[in-house]
């Protein structure tokens, strides 16, 4: 058997070991994960909105419209596959190269705790796998401000590629990715502070233009930063919860393991022997100890205060004046770049220990082992799809027969029952998922997206949630649903009581009831060419970045070789008289 040499092969066995861990049971049958916000369907049809041309808050732009394209290609059962299996598995290679001058075993603990931690089990949990796409990126965005900081000239292709990517996976992986580079690659040299603004804004472009653009958008900030705040998952407190990349707002999914405060304190000794070895692992990095605390700490700042007292409605306060600030409303997302930081320093502690071995002392090699599993040993909850949470489900034919319909037959569609955006499916094993119906079927898709937590409700963000609203509770439902431009009715069957309007059933069979109400009174609302032509622009320029990275890319590896082509010693017989041969 032929020995694993490289440091790419031992980096990528290992990752490749935890993500089949993780992963497995999703590749043992047909179907995908479908809970929280973690939605794929089979085809996903292209619509406008997947750019922000509804006017609505592009929560999911431009990852909806690469979602929809690829979908063209492959079906939507293995493009969640592809995504989360190759996302895990860059974060692990990302992760030996930020520690590329350490050995394997050091590497190793780095990659276990970013790859396996509650963060990562939390977000796989609430269904945001665009999120946790965007964390898993981190370590190649630290690997951009790595050499932006020490060989800025060719530094700028791999940084904007970095930070394209991240703004592809959510808003807010996007502004991570940017807080990242910043503090870990800037200098105090002007010229890349003002370089830095301008890549991070064309990489942020395709989300930041629409949601400056949508003018008939309100966002709520009454109640919600209290309601998604970080929680104290066990009596060790919310600090604790944090420290140990845990604590995220819905209880309900976080496993029953983490209540104990016990087990929350052990995880915490993980975490205070990363950060002891924090400066072991970037002591060949000039300067970059301080930078990666004051990254940490700002992970952990930016997530605790709205959990302490006094918090949450100081920054409803400053979010109701600036407008952007909603944007951390679940802040504890925002830890994820703590998580990046700690796997650092679990490969600086690794390296430390072993530095300490001696004739007499072998037995410090298993501390360095257990540095290694430690972050599997306190977390089995993430094995074999999240301790069996993570089951696959397959969509009834019905909902293909509507979906062919109302392709047939284009128009505004309104989803029943009214009463929040997330179902409960007895084909989906009762879980709550985020409606998949706006991206299932085509034309427009109107559901009720306001948010139910414990004791706050947050309203939609589009006005037409309140419009249909009243429509539906007025004496005549249908016809106010067609003076608003309605066409279609959707009943999803078995998820809640619904006074279905008067029309046309068109099809009722699987679950699901189309009702047809007739030509609408108003058609289809139209687009600004003015936002249209500004759309066009700047996912052009966005394009334009990326295309541009990549050339700086090749051309500065075509350079490197030709340089070390250029340098190399003569090898061949007689080229090399004056070296000794004994």
């Amino acid at each position: 058997m032929r020995r694993l040499r490289s440091p790419v092969s031992v980096d990528l066995c290992w990752t490749l070991l935890l993500a089949v861990a993780i992963l497995l049971p999703l590749f043992l049958g047909p179907g995908t994960w479908l809970l929280g916000d973690m939605v794929f369907v089979p085809h996903q049809p292209w619509k406008a909105a997947w750019l922000g041309l509804d006017d609505s808050l592009p929560r999911a732009v431009p990852m909806d419209a690469l979602v929809s394209l690829a979908t063209y290609v492959v079906s939507g059962a293995w493009l969640q596959r592809i995504l989360l299996t190759g996302g895990l598995l860059l974060a692990g290679l990302g992760t030996g190269r930020v520690l590329a001058r350490h050995a394997w075993y050091a590497r190793a603990a780095g990659i276990a705790l970013f790859v396996w931690n509650p963060w990562v089990l939390e977000r796989l949990l609430i269904g945001q796998w665009a999120i946790l796409l965007g964390y898993l990126l981190l370590p190649w965005v630290a690997l951009a401000a790595r050499r932006l900081r020490t060989d800025p000239r060719s530094a700028w292709g791999p940084a904007a590629l970095a930070l394209a990517a991240s703004a592809v996976c959510s808003p807010s992986s996007g502004v991570m990715a940017v807080v990242v580079l910043a503090v870990l690659g800037l200098t105090r040299d002007r010229a890349g502070w003002w370089r830095l603004g301008v890549v991070a804004v064309v990489a942020n472009l395709p989300w930041l233009a629409p949601t400056l653009t949508a003018t008939s958008v309100h966002i709520s900030t009454d109640g919600v930063f209290a309601g998604f705040a970080a929680r104290a998952e066990s009596g060790a407190g919310v600090l604790a919860s944090l420290l140990t990349l845990g604590g995220i707002w819905k209880t309900s999914i976080v496993p029953d393991a983490r209540g104990s405060a016990a087990l929350v304190l052990l995880s915490l000794l993980l975490t205070l022997a990363a950060l002891a070895g924090l400066r072991r692992a970037v002591r060949d990095e000039p300067g970059e100890w301080p930078r990666w605390l004051l990254l940490g700490a700002g992970a952990l700042v930016v997530a605790l205060v709205p959990a302490l007292p006094g918090g949450s409605e100081a920054l409803e306060w400053a979010a109701a004046r600036v407008p952007g600030l909603a944007l951390l409303r679940d802040s504890h997302r925002f830890l994820a770049p703590l998580g990046l930081v700690l796997a650092l320093g679990a490969g600086g502690a690794a390296t430390a220990v072993r530095e300490r071995v001696r004739p007499g002392r072998g037995a410090l090699w298993s501390v360095v082992g257990l540095l290694v599993v430690a972050p599997v040993l306190l977390l089995p909850s993430l094995a074999w799809g999240a301790a069996g949470e993570l089951q696959r489900s397959s969509y009834p034919r019905s909902w293909s027969d509507v979906a062919d319909l109302l392709d047939e037959d284009p128009g505004t569609t309104v989803v029943l029952p009214w009463a929040g955006s997330y179902r409960s499916f007895a084909w989906d094993h009762r879980r709550a998922v985020l409606d998949p119906a706006p991206r299932f079927f085509p034309g427009e898709v109107l559901i009720d997206d306001r948010i139910y937590l414990d004791d706050v409700v947050v309203p939609s963000e589009d006005p037409r949630v309140a419009d249909v609203g009243r429509a539906l509770g007025s004496d005549d439902p249908a016809g106010a649903l067609q003076a608003l431009g309605v066409r279609w009715v959707l009943v999803e069957e078995g998820t809640g009581a619904v006074a279905v309007p008067d029309g046309g059933v068109r099809y009722d069979d699987g679950g699901l009831r189309l009702v047809d109400l007739g030509a609408p009174a108003a058609g289809p609302p139209t687009r600004s060419k003015v936002l249209v032509a500004l759309v066009t622009l700047v996912d052009t320029l966005f394009v334009l970045l990326i295309f541009n990275g990549i050339r700086s890319i090749l051309r500065s590896g075509s350079n490197r070789r030709h340089s070390v082509s250029a340098t190399a010693p003569p090898t061949g017989p007689g080229e090399d008289r004056g070296r000794r041969t004994d």
